[in-house]
């Protein structure tokens, strides 16, 4: 590192970059708030603007547009609750581990039922832009991903499918769960075990042959 690069590294933020920043969570704290009260995303700029006090223009530089800070809004959420799953270097997880991360998420979750019931939503609503959408497929993804890059997953097989395919059908079904549970369709139990399943599911048929045995007799425990 130059000696320029690391009295950069080492300098004092200024104050308007530390009020810059207080005005980016605001926004993103407000936008939260009203995609809650709303359970969904049905609300403008103008107002996102009035309740943080943040002007509109300092909104659409920050964001983009709307769907951007709802899309900043849900990702902030999601690491505030799921720090690990969401980590952007995510740690090669084995089937045991993976499963550990979704019992987390449940565990979480459940806390929350209208925050998920506003998510999944969201998800499967036709008008939610795609910007949106990859925001919503971070959680699953995260934990399918982390089993992806583990040694347990077979390379020769996973060429075999498209993974942007894999990834769309792993989360769907993953935020399908999540629905029936905030529907009160299924219980708490059951989200966790179908969560699971989904995954072992994944493994059978991505897995080496000892993480398919494994996967096999985990399933067994689940029944």
């Amino acid at each position: 590192m130059t000696a320029t690069a690391a009295a950069i590294a080492i300098a004092p933020r200024r104050p308007y970059s530390r009020t810059f920043d207080e005005r980016r969570e605001r926004v993103l704290a407000e936008a939260w708030q009203l995609i809650a009260e709303r359970e969904g995303d049905s609300f403008s700029i103008a107002e996102l603007s009035e309740r943080s006090g943040v002007s509109a223009r300092t909104i659409y530089n920050a964001f983009g547009d709307r769907d951007g800070v709802v899309a900043k809004s849900v990702a902030a959420h999601y690491r505030a609750l799921f720090p690990e799953p969401l980590n952007e270097d995510i740690e090669p997880r084995d089937l045991c581990a993976a499963l550990a991360m979704i019992d987390e998420v449940v565990a979480e979750i459940s806390k929350v039922p209208g925050w998920s019931r506003t998510g999944a939503m969201m998800y499967f609503a036709p008008r939610t832009s795609a910007t949106i959408t990859d925001s919503l497929r971070a959680m699953p993804l995260a934990i399918l991903n982390a089993w992806l890059a583990s040694p347990e997953a077979d390379a020769d097989r996973l060429a075999l499918v498209r993974r942007d395919e894999l990834e769309r059908s792993y989360a769907n079904g993953q935020w399908g769960l999540t629905n029936d549970w905030a529907a009160g369709r299924i219980t708490e139990a059951e989200l966790a075990r179908n969560m699971k399943l989904g995954l072992i599911i994944v493994v059978l048929a991505l897995g080496t042959p000892g993480a398919q045995v494994e996967a096999s007799r985990i399933a067994a425990t689940l029944r």
